[in-house]
Formats: structure tokens, C-alpha cells, sequence
């Protein structure tokens, strides 16, 4: 009898736990959906898709999607699906780096010369360090403006697997001259992410790929994570890139092919939710919280190595391919981490208001921050694209966001651009041209059905 009271007794005591459990887990706020503020800023931008998500104290707090995965077409964009986060994805390889950093495969003051005993490169590259290439002052060519006539070498090896393109591309960029002296200022280069993967390659014997996978996106608990265009896995729905035409936003059919090389630099596809997780993984970085991930020897040094304002609160950083762009913002200081993912094309406008929008709805206590990244994932400064024709001599524009200083300028889309800041383009050196229209104030004059036009731009 006693036996069975004692039974009796510890069922009630388990029962009570569960009810207990039970409540706990009722009681947790689920997030916020984002749906009809997404919305309301689709129709603003005339854009197919955006999806958008905030963590805050490593709680997912606010998540949403809404439109089409293809304009004009029937699927709706859902939760799950995989969009390109372009060059957000440039942080994710530095936690790849931080990780091989941990595990004392390399330091963050390891030289090139150490690390690459047996490649041929220039003296002014042998005492560069990893350091040095994750801060984007190595002086490494830019390859920013990418194209088969202008960087030949991302588009000849389609017969090689990626870690071997990344190995002969590697081989060609370190006896190319470089940029600037090394170490002597900051010069945003693709190049040089994809130097740090063939760097993690090489330390580990295993693809890029398979280290981003074993230990970024598995740790982490990215299951939709991938390297690689969103519709380049059959089995994982993602979105179709669009371009802004003057006859308006059109699908990008089929996706444009990755180019592995620089893979580290920006190719990477993942759902929001992943993009989210991410986030929360670098808002521990950057507020020194150490973690199973990673530990107190990186979390230390990465804040100060990566590229943008030292110690930022809400500084929004962009990434995109021309198809699609994301962004990311975070505010260590509180915790806070926001995401946004748009197939909408070079839509640098749409995400910044979409982070805008999602802090002001979630977390209204938190100071927004109105200075766009200058170090960061390569912003576009006045809202408007260039694509390169011929030998590269003419400059069309091929896109401008809606509300952006170029739109308020008058900028058009397809206007051709003759002259910058007073001189002849076809004067002006194309390594130089883009460096060019980032100056403020910015003064084009551009050829519209056969007639000259100035254009004045500032930053605000």
C-alpha cells in the first residue's frame, strides 16, 4: 500500500510539473508579426518581396513576409524561403575566421607570407595579415565592379570545382599590384574575403562550403543556410531576383550562376529566421558576450578588426548582387538585432526603411541610428546603379531608388553618363570612375534622349 501511495504521490508531483511547464510556455509572448508593416512598404517601393525579423536578448521577438517570390506570379513569399544576403554574408566568414582562431589553427596577426608559404605573391603582400584582410587594408584590388571583359578571371575556370577557381583566382590577386600600399587605408574588396575562405581551405583541407556549413550554419542552427543563389537548391524554395527597368521592376530569369572565387565575399543564401540567427551571433561579438560558439580570444578581437564604426549602435549594413539585398543593423548595448531580406534588386532605400520601420514597431526604447555605413557592406550612397557597356566606356544607369537623393536629383534610369564631377568620362581612369560617384557633392552630366543634362547631387 505504501508502494503505491509513494507512486501515486510522485505522479501528482509530475503532473503539477507539467502543468507548470505547460504555463511557462503559454505565458511566453509569441512574436510580433510583421506582415502588414512589410506590406505597407512593399507598395511604397513597388517591390515583389520582403521579409524582415528582430531578435532581442537572443528571443525572436518580431518576424514577417509578404508579397510574391516572382512578380506576376502565383507563389506566395512565406517564412521559409531563402533569399541572397549579398555581402551581410561578408560577416559571417569572419566568424568562420574567428572560429579557426579558437581552434589555433591561425592568429589574427598570422601574415600571408605564413600562411601561404608556397604561393607566389608580391613583397608588399607578405607581411599583410588576416587581420589586416578582414578590415579591408591589405590594399587588395577591389573586384567590386565585376564583369567577363574587366575581371576575366571569375569567369574563366567553369570547369574547375569552386575551391579550385578559388585557389587560381587566389594565385592571380596576389601578383596583381596592389590598390593602395597595404595596411595604409581601408579599400572594400570582395577580393579579399575570398582570400580568407581559400585561407580556411587551405588551413583545413576542406572546401569553403563545407566549413561554412560545419561551422557557422550548423552550430548556429541555420538548417536553410547555404552557399550559393536561392534558386541554385532544388530542394529549398527561395525567391527570384528582380531588376528595376524604365519600364519597370522584372524578374531575372534564370538566376545568375554564383561566382565561387569570391563565394566568401557575398554568396550566400539563407530563409529570414537563419538571417535572424545570424544576427544574434554577431550582436554577441560586438557586445563582448562570450559564448559556446565562439570564444573570449575572438569576441575580443573581431569588434576591432571588421570593417565600419567602432562600437556602433544601429549602424546598417547592406549586401546585395543587383538581384536581391538585405541588411542587417544592430544595437549591442541593448541586445537588439534587426534583418531584412528583399528580392526587389539593388533596394538599399527599401531595406533601410524597413529597419527603420521594424524598430520603431518593436523596440520604439531604442535610438535609431541615421548614419549609413561607410565601412560596412557597401552601401549605395545616392540610391542609384551603374552597368558598364562595350569596353567598359559607356556608363548607363541602370536603376534608381524610389525617394533616394538620385530620384530627387532627377537621375533617370537609363540616362548615360558622360561626365563626372566636370571631366569626360572616357577621361577618367575606370579603376578611379567609381571612387568618382561616391564623392559628395557628386555632379554628372548625362545624355537623355540626345540631350545633355547636369545633375547635382549632395549627401544629406
Amino acid at each position: 500500500m505504501k508502494n503505491r501511495q509513494f507512486a501515486m504521490f510522485v505522479r501528482l508531483i509530475i503532473f503539477i510539473a507539467l502543468i507548470g511547464l505547460h504555463e511557462t510556455a503559454v505565458a511566453e509572448p509569441a512574436p510580433t508579426d510583421l506582415q502588414q508593416a512589410l506590406n505597407k512598404l512593399l507598395d511604397q517601393y513597388h517591390a515583389p518581396a520582403l521579409a524582415a525579423a528582430a531578435v532581442r536578448d537572443g528571443k525572436l521577438v518580431a518576424i514577417g513576409v509578404d508579397g510574391v517570390r516572382e512578380l506576376d506570379g502565383k507563389d506566395k513569399a512565406v517564412i521559409t524561403d531563402r533569399s541572397m544576403i549579398g555581402s551581410c554574408g561578408k560577416a559571417a566568414t569572419r566568424l568562420l575566421i574567428g572560429r579557426l582562431v579558437d581552434k589555433g589553427k591561425l592568429r589574427w596577426d598570422s601574415t600571408l607570407a605564413e600562411l601561404l608559404p608556397d604561393v607566389n605573391m608580391l613583397d608588399e603582400y607578405r607581411s599583410v595579415t588576416v587581420g589586416d584582410v578582414i578590415g579591408h587594408r591589405a590594399g587588395l584590388q577591389p573586384y567590386t565592379e565585376i564583369s567577363s571583359k574587366r575581371t576575366p578571371i571569375l569567369f574563366e575556370q567553369s570547369g574547375a570545382g569552386p575551391r579550385e577557381q578559388r585557389a587560381t583566382f587566389i594565385a592571380h590577386l596576389l601578383i596583381e599590384p596592389p590598390s593602395a600600399p597595404p595596411k595604409s587605408k581601408f579599400i572594400y574588396s570582395n577580393a579579399g574575403y575570398g582570400l580568407l575562405g581559400h585561407i580556411a581551405e587551405r588551413l583545413m583541407d576542406q572546401s569553403y562550403e563545407k566549413l561554412m556549413r560545419d561551422e557557422v550554419f550548423r552550430p548556429l542552427g541555420m538548417t536553410s543556410a547555404t552557399i550559393g543563389t536561392p534558386l541554385e537548391v532544388s530542394s529549398l524554395a527561395g525567391w527570384t531576383g528582380h531588376m528595376r527597368t524604365p519600364s519597370g521592376m522584372q524578374a531575372v530569369k534564370p538566376g545568375r550562376p554564383g561566382l565561387p572565387a569570391i563565394a566568401p565575399a557575398g554568396l550566400m543564401s539563407m530563409s529570414i529566421e537563419d538571417f535572424a540567427k545570424l544576427s544574434t551571433a554577431l550582436v554577441n561579438v560586438e557586445a563582448g558576450k562570450v559564448t559556446d560558439f565562439l570564444s573570449k580570444t575572438a569576441i575580443e578581437k573581431l569588434p576591432e578588426l571588421r570593417p565600419g564604426a567602432k562600437g556602433s549602435e544601429g549602424e546598417v549594413f547592406l549586401g546585395g548582387d543587383g538581384h536581391y539585398t538585405a541588411a542587417f543593423a544592430l544595437w549591442p548595448s541593448r541586445g537588439l538585432s534587426i534583418v531584412v531580406e528583399s528580392n526587389a534588386g539593388d533596394s538599399d532605400s527599401l531595406c533601410q526603411a524597413t529597419v527603420k520601420a521594424v524598430r520603431e514597431l518593436v523596440a520604439a526604447d531604442v535610438p535609431s541610428q541615421d548614419t549609413q555605413s561607410a565601412g560596412g557592406e557597401k552601401p549605395r550612397r545616392y540610391g542609384f546603379r551603374i552597368k558598364a557597356e562595350g569596353d567598359d566606356d559607356t556608363w548607363l544607369v541602370a536603376d534608381v531608388d524610389d525617394n533616394s537623393v538620385a530620384a530627387k536629383a532627377g537621375l533617370h534610369a537609363n540616362d548615360k553618363i558622360t561626365a563626372i564631377n566636370g571631366e569626360a568620362l572616357s577621361a577618367i581612369p575606370l579603376d578611379d570612375r567609381m571612387g568618382r560617384v561616391k564623392q559628395s557633392p557628386l555632379k554628372l552630366r548625362v545624355e537623355r534622349d540626345g540631350k545633355p543634362i547636369d545633375i547635382e547631387m549632395r549627401l544629406p
